[in-house]
């Protein structure tokens, strides 16, 4: 999706793949077709081997995301059925997104809360101008957040924290979110593209496989012993020492220059 009408806008330059939630005049809400769109473009991601990292954000300055399209809710959250495809659409985009093989960054500018704020939590790296403002509020909605979604929370920020964020209600400065954890870096607005871009443009020269290896690899640490798979683990790294990439980077330090990676 690349027009400027979509919902959402997929594009690539440089080794960097984009994907902007396109609604702006909604904050960037998600519905049924972008959670559907996000998933797609995960995997298109995943099979282009020119996007060496992603960056996620949302149009309009406003918000990364406002949440949940609530608008939507009736006509797609009232019956058994319809929850049940709209549920298995989140959590096929948030599947895709955190199984990526590639490191992804949530570019934060403005309100990220709900569904908004899940999506920036299940990247890699969150990278916020100062005005932005975080929260997850079911409980000002009546709404209760299922086992996986405080889970997320859990896993991030730890359970104290989880507790207070889904009680309150309340939405965190940036300061406040980098304090607890929440997001990786808090800058000036007019700073966040320059620093986004330049952190991107470091992931994309490094080697593809030796990312991929550090990021599924992660992955696997978070996970409770017993379920680690430490054939996966075992076969990314392999797979680095195997890669003309490998022999690139011993022969471009030994000449003392830029390494140039194919990701082969």
């Amino acid at each position: 999706m690349s027009s400027d009408q979509a919902k959402l806008i997929s594009k690539k330059a440089d080794g960097i793949g984009y994907l902007i939630l396109n609604q702006p005049e909604k904050r960037n809400a998600i519905g049924f077709d972008m959670w559907c769109g996000i998933g797609d473009a995960m995997e298109e991601f995943t099979r282009d081997n020119e996007v060496r990292v992603v960056v996620l954000s949302g149009a309009g300055g406003k918000a990364f995301s406002a949440g949940a399209d609530i608008s939507e809710f009736r006509e797609h959250r009232s019956t058994t059925e319809g929850r049940k495809a709209y549920d298995h659409a989140m959590r096929r985009a948030f599947d895709l997104l955190v199984n990526l093989p590639k490191l992804t960054i949530a570019m934060i500018d403005g309100v990220c809360v709900g569904g908004g704020a899940e999506v920036a939590m299940d990247c890699d790296v969150l990278i916020a101008s100062d005005k932005s403002r975080f929260g997850i509020t079911p409980a000002k909605l009546g709404l209760g957040y299922s086992l996986p979604d405080v889970d997320r929370l859990v896993r991030h920020l730890g359970a104290r924290r989880a507790k207070e964020i889904l009680a309150t209600g309340k939405l965190y400065s940036a300061s406040e979110a980098l304090a607890m954890g929440w997001i990786n870096y808090a800058v000036p607005t007019d700073e966040l593209s320059t620093a986004v871009e330049n952190f991107a443009g470091d992931v994309a020269r490094n080697a593809p496989l030796s990312v991929k290896a550090a990021k599924l690899i992660v992955n696997e640490a978070e996970k409770a012993p017993e379920h680690r798979n430490l054939e996966l683990c075992r076969s990314v790294v392999e797979a680095c020492y195997e890669s003309e990439d490998y022999i690139e980077g011993q022969r471009a330090f030994a000449e003392k220059r830029p390494p140039k990676y194919s990701g082969h």
